[in-house]
């Protein structure tokens, strides 16, 4: 509590602002300032109503970028008084959570193969599952020093093409995006992480795509179409042209397969994020003169890609 003046009958003068989730209690000399747990214990309880799957994370986080701090410091100093400002600010952001925004387009950002990634509603946002396509390429291309021209199709916020090219320095790559605002986010992470020397995005789908290259990664939209809405709430916040997977959830691939047998390099690769509806994809890779190599598993044990050999 912090006083600013005034004798003591100014200061049990006070009037309560009493609305969803305003707490400040202003008095008529001096205001009541909350605590960084205090306002996260709240805030999870407000998420916690609106069955957000993890509201004291989620708060941590809001706080977090409300206050422009590691986490370390959220966690060590939870005794530390927020400001009026900060607060309400806390506040509009953990709101918006509520209505199941995702905390990445709230806070603008998202951590991806240990990279920061600028997010927002135009982009799929990156998910640590995705990570295992960079896991494949590591061990597909084990050595790190070697040259490499690798494209990315449906790029997104870029983080797949950003991080891969992150692991080999001499490595070049292309990136095809033909949402016009979703290109826009891939620049602006190409930028951010100094990568404008080694990538170049086009505003075009990868059916445009030209050349020869060692390796091919993608995350195409692979949910099928009479399942979207059912999807979880928070996925549909994010933008329908990076989940739609088409009536059967095989229209990204097929429609990409004869561009690997056209762009990959002889024993080049390719390696495809997939879903649960793709979990026979490999019984048709061979009628495009492609070799089915494995399939990679996510954490939880689901197939999560795909890798493809150009024989």
């Amino acid at each position: 509590m912090r006083y600013t003046g005034g004798d003591k009958r100014e200061k049990q003068c006070f009037s309560s602002v009493d609305s969803n989730y305003n707490h400040t209690i202003k008095r008529q000399n001096f205001e009541i300032m909350k605590t960084i747990g205090t306002l996260i214990q709240e805030g999870s309880k407000l998420l916690s109503s609106h069955k957000v799957e993890s509201p004291y994370l989620d708060c941590e986080i809001i706080m977090q970028h409300v206050l422009d701090v590691e986490r370390s410091f959220i966690i060590m100093n939870y005794a530390d008084q927020v400001s009026i400002k900060k607060e309400q600010l806390f506040w509009k952001l953990t709101k918006k959570r509520a209505e199941r925004y995702p905390i990445s387009q709230i806070i603008g950002n998202r951590e991806f193969w240990s990279k920061n990634f600028i997010v927002n509603r135009h982009v799929l946002d990156p998910r640590a599952d995705s990570e295992i396509l960079v896991s494949a390429a590591l061990k597909y291309y084990p050595n790190k020093k070697q040259e490499m021209e690798i494209a990315d199709f449906g790029t997104g916020t870029g983080c797949l093409l950003i991080s891969v090219l992150s692991e080999y320095e001499h490595a070049v790559g292309v990136g095809f995006e033909k949402s016009l605002k979703a290109y826009k986010v891939a620049c602006q992470n190409m930028e951010k992480h100094n990568l404008l020397g080694r990538a170049k995005m086009f505003p075009s789908s990868w059916t445009e795509c030209k050349g020869l290259f060692d390796l091919i990664i993608s995350n195409p939209p692979y949910i099928r179409r009479d399942k979207l809405k059912d999807l979880q709430a928070e996925v549909q916040k994010e933008p329908k042209i990076a989940l739609d997977g088409g009536i059967d959830g095989l229209s990204c691939y097929l429609s990409i397969f004869p561009i690997l047998k056209r762009c990959l390099k002889k024993n080049g690769f390719a390696i495809l994020e997939i879903g649960e509806d793709q979990n026979d994809i490999d019984k048709i890779v061979p009628s495009y003169e492609l070799a089915f190599q494995e399939y990679m598993y996510d954490l939880a044990g689901m197939k999560r890609c795909i890798v493809i050999k150009r024989t």
